[in-house]
């Protein structure tokens, strides 16, 4: 079913995919950089797709309809199953939009965006491998299988993949790779969903016995609370675990260090966008991030590229944005975490831009429209977004008040979710990406210059409301300052 909300008779269409509710700005961005290409823009919803009714959730209080700018010429709404497809509406598909690509901007929307892609025109990369990437074992046997090269200068990763049949199962079958059985018991580990992304419900095991118990309390978890969100954007949460080995993290570079590199792949070549720098808290949420990364070895620039090569070759990959996040450990080797066949959320694009005057995105789809490759990335400035949270929790928040004159000046944006602060007792941290409900984005010549714009916006933010019965105010300050 077709819903044109505008005609253009373009020669090049690109369809979006996911990301409706999760990251806004993200999906915001994209139609306005697909238009400014010259492609003409198709949001696809799948018929069971109810991500407005999240996107309402999370961010309470903002319209973020009304900041939407610009709106796709057309809605195209599509079976649940790539299969359901009729022949007809392929067909129809292929007339009206004529040379079609696709861009997935969820990780939960990759396998679809390329079954569909294989169907109507070019393919972004095959669905095997979209389900490679979604699955964190199946991406890490392959990565463990490039870290076995002689001198690759990668970590290896041991892991065990643990699956029930169902939800009501209480047993796991167990899957682990070729060296896990031989790790000690009492192991470091990192246990998570084998399928979910975005920092949701990992935690840290010191045993495998440990683990274990972990694995069946995170079951529960995803039956119970993440089962139903998935279901709303049009996915299957399923009772499926990874655990790994923890990955021993350098301390010469900057604390809680992990990194991403961006790709631009496009037919078939790939092109590396840059490194960004992460701060992560102890419960494994993203704080904070800088476009450069400053702490990153430079000295170990070509095995990081060459290893992402191998990876994206292997995975056939033609055009896309894709997203590899890595720690570097004590010895100097890379070691991947997770990689997404889609463009980095946390507004990292808009951190690239910023700094370098062009979006990886914007690029792929200049490239698609024109067929002309140009994806140079040249820093000219810093540019960070830093997760914000109040100096001193409040038992009650009853009003936010925010200076614009002063925030606006010295921030590309803040954002500030009113009415989730209000709704959230005792707010201090996040707890999952959900409930990360303040950030700012500011840019300067080095990360120091960053950071004193970053706290100087916090402290023009004010909460005022109640510690138990007094009433007080607070300040807001950057997570990684806590």
């Amino acid at each position: 079913m077709s819903q044109v909300q505008q005609s253009r008779s373009l020669a090049k269409s690109v369809f979006l995919f996911g990301d409706y509710g999760a990251q806004p700005w993200d999906h915001d961005r994209v139609i306005k950089e697909s238009l400014a290409a010259g492609l003409q823009v198709v949001n696809t919803k799948l018929v069971s797709d109810h991500s407005e009714a999240m996107l309402a959730t999370i961010h309470r209080g903002r319209d973020t309809a009304a900041e939407t700018h610009e709106r796709p010429q057309a809605i195209e709404i599509l079976p649940d199953e790539v299969s359901a497809i009729s022949s007809a509406t392929l067909a129809h598909l292929r007339e009206d939009y004529g040379d079609c690509y696709v861009l997935p901007l969820s990780d939960y929307a990759t396998e679809y965006a390329a079954a569909f892609s294989s169907k109507v025109s070019h393919s972004c990369f095959p669905p095997r491998s979209a389900e490679i990437v979604k699955c964190k074992h199946q991406l890490r046997d392959l990565w463990n299988q490039l870290a076995a090269q002689t001198d690759s200068g990668l970590c290896k990763v041991e892991y065990c993949f643990l699956e029930r049949r169902s939800y009501d199962d209480s047993e796991f079958e167990f899957h682990p790779s070729a060296g896990f059985d031989h790790l000690p018991e009492n192991t470091p580990l990192i246990v998570k969903p084998d399928e979910l992304s975005s920092s949701i419900e990992i935690h840290f095991a010191a045993s495998k016995l440990e683990a274990v118990s972990l694995a069946n309390a995170i079951c529960e978890q995803l039956h119970s609370k993440w089962y139903a969100v998935g279901r709303a954007i049009g996915t299957e949460v399923r009772p499926r675990i990874a655990v790994e080995m923890a990955i021993p993290r350098s301390t010469a570079l900057h604390p809680g260090a992990e990194f991403s590199i961006e790709y631009v792949s496009f037919e078939g070549q790939h092109y590396p966008v840059g490194i960004t720098q992460k701060w992560i808290a102890p419960n494994f949420i993203e704080i904070g991030q800088l476009f450069p990364a400053e702490s990153f070895p430079e000295r170990l620039r070509p095995a990081l590229e060459g290893a992402i090569q191998q990876l994206l070759n292997r995975l056939d990959a033609c055009y896309c944005v894709s997203h590899w996040e890595f720690i570097i450990t004590p010895d100097e080797r890379i070691a991947l975490v997770e990689g997404h066949l889609r463009p980095a959320g946390g507004r990292i694009m808009e951190l690239v831009e910023h700094s370098t005057g062009r979006s990886p995105t914007a690029a792929l789809c200049e490239a698609l429209a024109q067929q002309r490759a140009d994806f140079s990335f040249t820093p000219r400035n810093s540019c960070g977004i830093f997760w914000l949270i109040p100096e001193t929790p409040l038992t009650q928040v009853t009003d936010v008040t925010v200076k614009r004159d002063v925030t606006g000046a010295l921030s590309k944006d803040l954002y500030v979710n009113d009415e989730g602060i209000k709704g959230t007792p005792s707010w201090s941290r996040a707890n999952d990406w959900m409930t990360r409900l303040a950030h700012v984005m500011t840019t300067g010549a080095n990360l120091d210059d960053v950071w004193i714009r970053s706290r100087e916006v916090g402290r023009n933010v004010i909460l005022s409301g109640y510690v138990n019965d007094t009433l007080t105010s607070t300040l807001l300050k950057l997570a990684i300052d806590q």
